[in-house]
């Protein structure tokens, strides 16, 4: 049998063209909001009980469950795990607050650019977002006629629960909890808040968290149990069979999570000739997902009547452009330098306990 523990041996896996897939079929899922309103129905809704993004944001989860809990385990310091998360997700970040504000913003505004820029909201919506728990969604007179609304980067909610989850991966490490003998704990906490999803209201804080919680834990637990958990594609077929049986029970979203969380991590680590090829291109997953919405949203802005397909097939190259732009030339620079800081922080560290 072949665990994950022989698989998850370097770099050589196919998470990147995952993650890429994942943040494409986003920006497909929010083509019918975005064409026809926040209350279109997209299609396998009916079919799975869940939107085409949540499922996609949930194989985000269970990825980084996984690679977080690694990445804190083999940590040289808590600084050292800090500084990666912030290099990560920032720099991409900032720079796309900065274009949507002082770029797409005033070419798309109804207003005249000085009442525009004179508009407290246009300088506040950078710093409000970096914050990220308290989301200002919109710009002055941007977008404000579009079938969606004026909401311009839809995406950016799931940064504040990932960031969210980081922190419980460092609570949880430091005071003992993501050892295997209290792993089942976490798990059971995740899974019955998945029981509150029913009943809470949709895009509550409650139902986020219920919802994206359990396969951020399965992924977290999937490393911490490396040494015993298969690579296999019968547990993907068994788990999702389950998972149709409980379909409109109430252990359905549980079974869903499960499902997709292992069936990520297995086509992750699965040895499936040629695609490991992807990983010379770069991982412009993260500049795909935080694009995608704003550019979406300018083209429903340009051609008021376009339908959902031909939405995503103008709006991907678009995206795809600047995520390869923004991968290019921050989001890799950025981790590049991040790794030479924590050289440097190392070496002054040694230096010092060495006097």
């Amino acid at each position: 049998m072949i665990t994950v523990e022989q698989r998850a041996i370097g770099r050589d896996n196919n998470f990147n063209l995952l993650r890429m897939i994942a943040a494409t079929v986003v920006l497909v899922s929010h083509a019918w909001p975005l064409t026809m309103g926040m209350h279109a129905i997209e299609p396998l809704y009916t079919l799975t009980g869940y939107k085409l993004g949540t499922t996609a944001v949930s194989v985000f989860f269970a990825i980084s469950g996984f690679f977080i809990t690694k990445s804190f385990a083999n940590r040289a310091s808590i600084g050292d795990f800090v500084l990666a998360r912030v290099a990560r997700i920032y720099p991409g970040l900032i720079a796309v607050l900065l274009l949507t504000m002082l770029v797409l913003g005033p070419i798309f505004t109804t207003l005249p650019l000085g009442v525009y820029f004179s508009d407290i909201h246009t300088w506040a919506y950078v710093p409000v977002n970096l914050t990220l728990k308290k989301m200002m969604w919109g710009l002055p007179g941007v977008f404000a006629g579009n079938p969606y609304g004026h909401a311009i980067n839809g995406s950016l909610w799931t940064l504040y629960w990932e960031v969210c989850c980081y922190g419980l991966v460092v609570v949880a490490g430091l005071i003992g909890l993501s050892r295997p003998a209290f792993m089942p704990l976490i798990l059971a906490v995740a899974i019955g808040a998945t029981f509150l999803v029913p009943q809470a209201e949709a895009g509550s804080l409650l139902r986020s968290a219920a919802t994206l919680s359990l396969p951020f834990a399965i992924g977290a637990a999937v490393y911490v149990y490396r040494r015993w958990v298969p690579v296999s594609g019968l547990l993907v077929l068994l788990l999702f069979g389950l998972a149709a049986f409980a379909f409109g029970t109430i252990l359905y979203p549980m079974m869903h999570a499960f499902a997709v969380a292992y069936a990520a991590l297995w086509l992750g680590f699965a040895d499936i000739p040629g695609i490991k090829a992807y990983n010379r291109f770069g991982d412009f997953s993260y500049g795909m997902y935080i694009y995608a919405f704003p550019v979406e949203q300018a083209m429903m802005a340009l051609f008021h009547d376009m339908k959902s397909w031909p939405l995503i097939l103008a709006s991907f190259p678009l995206t795809l452009l600047l995520a390869i732009a923004s991968w290019t030339w921050i989001e890799s620079p950025a981790l590049n330098h991040r790794h030479i800081l924590v050289a440097r922080l190392r070496l002054r560290r040694k230096r010092q306990d060495s006097h």
